[in-house]
């Protein structure tokens, strides 16, 4: 049976990993505004905006949620773990948010104890302002572990292995349909939504009416984001007005979501048969991703995965090429620490998932860029994505 969501049973262990922590503090409690934070502990997902939410976790005691009128009745319906819930109407209303905030603390008596936050207030998101929490609850000693659920968040859990395992099965797919749709003279508009459409219809098809998806109707995707002939330069390109033409390099990129977990995994194709030129900076570019797939292990440095990319860049003399570090992990976010990056002192742990990725870019000519999901196992490690990486699988003939 597919895993298509985090248990309960995980979000209270990790909801007790959280208390455990704050204990050995002599903490009362800890206060959440990330909303991936709160996402992470008790799997409420929610649209932000302007208003804020957060949420409550005492060492003892039930766990509260302050949201917005408007979701109320959505944290009641969906979220089993919180059975508190306190509102407010609006922000900025009369009476700010934030006061009334302060009051419902009060009556948690949370309001004048040693107690953390993962920042000093909520957000400034869309335009919000408000007061800090020490303003509104001046005698509370108040602790800032913002980084507490970023380090839970490093090591996957089996059930989060699950989903990304599963988001790389439909991003394959994805990925599949974006090469087959795909030919000269083609809309990249038109490719990418056909492709998205169908694949994201596949999946959720496929995993049936429990699976809820938290990124829209788009579940599973695949696309171009602008990487085509000279725009495959441009790392970081946007979508643009573009059709496919005869000689094109392109750079893809594709995952899905799956309960708010995401893969990644891209390709460097070709329109048509590729030249001498495009060959030499592919086969470059894939020997240094081969390097660094190499290099993955358990206790490896994360700084040597990005210096085996980096050594084969150098003895090819491509290195004035190079414009980004080997990779990244990945998980709830595209991006995430820690990094495949020459300045980093993580050690690789069983757990951990990255994406190995480097890539080489010729401006107004091409760019050449792999990139694979690799999990970190006990002795080993296993590359999650299984699209084809040479380059005969990657060429566009029509």
């Amino acid at each position: 049976m597919v895993l298509i969501k985090i248990s309960e049973k995980k979000h209270k262990e990790r909801i007790e990993r959280v208390r455990s922590t704050l204990e050995s503090k002599n903490l009362k409690g800890m206060i959440f505004f990330n909303t991936r934070s709160i996402f992470y502990l008790v799997g409420f997902h929610h649209i932000p905006t302007e208003r804020p939410i957060a949420l409550t976790l005492p060492t003892n005691g039930e766990l509260s949620l302050f949201v917005p009128e408007l979701e109320v009745n959505h944290v009641r319906d969906h979220v089993p773990l919180v059975p508190d819930v306190f509102n407010y109407f609006e922000y900025p209303d009369v009476i700010h948010p934030m006061k009334v905030f302060a009051k419902g603390l009060e009556e948690r008596k949370l309001a004048n104890k040693p107690i953390a936050a993962d920042a000093p207030g909520a957000p400034s998101y869309w335009g919000y302002q408000g007061p800090m929490l020490q303003e509104i609850i001046p005698k509370a000693k108040i602790t800032i572990l913002n980084e507490l659920i970023m380090d839970m968040r490093v090591i996957k859990d089996e059930e989060e292995i699950a989903l990304i395992t599963e988001s790389c099965k439909w991003g394959n797919l994805a990925h599949q349909l974006l090469q087959e749709y795909t030919y000269v003279g083609a809309s990249e508009i038109e490719v990418v939504n056909e492709v998205n459409s169908e694949a994201s219809r596949i999946m959720l098809k496929t995993l049936g009416s429990s699976f809820k998806p938290l990124g829209g109707a788009i579940s599973a995707a695949a696309g171009y984001r602008g990487q085509i002939g000279a725009g495959s330069a441009i790392p970081h390109a946007a979508t643009g007005n573009n059709f496919f033409k005869k000689g094109d390099t392109l750079v893809t990129g594709a995952g899905a979501n799956m309960n708010g977990y995401r893969s990644e995994l891209e390709r460097t194709m070709f329109m048509g048969e590729p030249s001498k030129k495009q060959e030499k900076y592919f086969s470059i570019m894939y020997k240094a991703q081969t390097a660094a797939i190499e290099a993955f292990g358990p206790n490896v440095k994360n700084a040597d995965v990005d210096k085996a990319a980096r050594q084969v860049f150098k003895d090819e003399g491509v290195w004035e090429l190079v414009q980004h570090h080997t990779g990244h992990a990945i998980g709830m976010e595209g991006h995430e620490r820690p990094f495949l990056d020459i300045g980093s002192k993580v050690v690789m742990k069983p757990g951990m998932v990255l994406t190995v990725e480097p890539g080489i870019y010729i401006h107004d000519f091409a760019g050449f860029r792999h990139s694979d999901t690799v999990l970190i196992r006990e002795d080993d490690s296993e590359m999650l994505t299984y699209y084809p990486r040479e380059i005969e699988d990657l060429i566009i003939d029509q």
